[in-house]
């Protein structure tokens, strides 16, 4: 095999091997030059590991709900997310395809240039989002998730719990106990900027502008377990529920309910789910 290739199983095997170097040597041996550093790239925020493994397309792709961890969905999802990564579609990944592309700093020139910062493009206009049922076939929301298996809170232990709290401190930039706006949204590296927005506003639950610890970990504990499941449906691991899939799976004994909820987590109609539609309607009933 080539040094300039690898192929998908062989790059996540090298993933799990760099989460377990030392933030220390990470930042000795990898540190991008100052020239050429990401403006969010911040090893006086003391992660400096943290920061470096986010600049990775690979930690990126992987990462697909952009919570700065990988949880077992997401590996066991990983080799259909790899070929995202995969821009030529030889089944390989090159070294440019996995190195970090570290941004510059469009707000400050260099000396003596002439040309003009890039300006900021506006976010896509969308149509509006279909509204959620209150009920299915008579049923509470919650009654529906238990029928797929849900637990909530009390599914979590105390170290996943602990986890979560670990890494809303890692992201709570000036450590003031809360995220804002500007810390998640506009300071963020994974997804785009229209995804941060959303998981952010799902998170708010009390629509005070800011996400904090509790909510943090309350919506960390929802989506996570909601993408197990929605995993499980999953047959041929292409982030993508079909009706088949769903039908098959038998979380829903009940044909007819199975039907009228697949429709109503199908916001933009089409036939099938993907996982940010199917999360939007999930994360509103298990808040309800």
């Amino acid at each position: 095999m080539s040094k300039e290739q690898a192929p998908y199983s062989t790059v996540i095997i090298a993933v799990l091997c760099i989460g377990m170097l030392s933030g220390k040597a990470i930042a000795q041996t990898t540190q991008p030059a100052e020239g050429n550093r990401d403006p969010r790239f911040r090893p006086d925020r003391g992660d400096v590991a943290g920061n470096l493994m986010r600049t990775l397309p690979v930690i990126v792709a992987l990462d697909t709900d952009g919570n700065g961890e990988i949880s077992t969905a997401e590996i066991e999802n990983a080799a259909a997310s790899l070929k995202k990564l995969d821009g030529n579609l030889d089944g390989r990944l090159t070294n440019d395809e996995l190195r970090p592309k570290f941004a510059s700093n469009s707000k400050t020139p260099a000396k003596n240039s002439t040309l003009p910062a890039s300006p900021v493009k506006p976010l896509p206009t969308t149509r509006p989002l279909p509204r959620v049922p209150g009920k299915i076939a008579g049923l509470a929301p919650r009654k529906i998730l238990k029928l797929f298996g849900a637990q909530g809170t009390e599914g979590v232990d105390q170290r996943t719990m602990a986890g979560y709290r670990r890494v809303f401190g890692f992201t709570d930039f000036n450590k003031d106990g809360r995220h804002s706006k500007e810390e998640y949204i506009d300071g963020g590296r994974y997804l785009t900027r229209e995804s941060r927005s959303g998981i952010f506003q799902a998170s708010d639950s009390n629509r005070d502008g800011f996400v904090s610890e509790n909510e943090y970990v309350e919506n960390r504990i929802i989506t996570d377990e909601a993408k197990e499941i929605f995993s499980e449906m999953d047959a041929d691991n292409d982030n993508r529920l079909t009706t088949e899939e769903f039908m098959t799976s038998s979380k829903l004994k009940d044909k007819k309910l199975a039907t009228e909820v697949f429709d109503a987590l199908d916001g933009n109609r089409d036939g099938e789910l993907n996982l940010p539609e199917y999360l939007r309607v999930w994360g509103q009933w298990a808040r309800n």
